[in-house]
């Protein structure tokens, strides 16, 4: 079964305006994702704003 926790402290920070906290996805005994998403992302000033998730680790090791 998954489990996602938003991180506290430092390592919880959203990387700029508009994005999320950083969130831990674990799926027990197989991988482990840190992503934080954006509701309305544009990538400049005429870009249609969407929907975006960074992935900004994965782990494929054990604790």
């Amino acid at each position: 079964m998954a489990s996602i926790v938003i991180l506290r402290g430092k390592a919880g920070r959203p990387m700029a305006d508009g994005w999320s906290r950083t969130h831990h996805y674990e799926i027990t005994g197989a991988a482990r994702a840190d992503y934080q998403y954006h509701n309305n992302y544009t990538t400049g000033m005429d870009g249609d704003p969407h929907p975006v998730v960074a992935i900004l680790t994965l782990n494929f090791s054990s604790h």
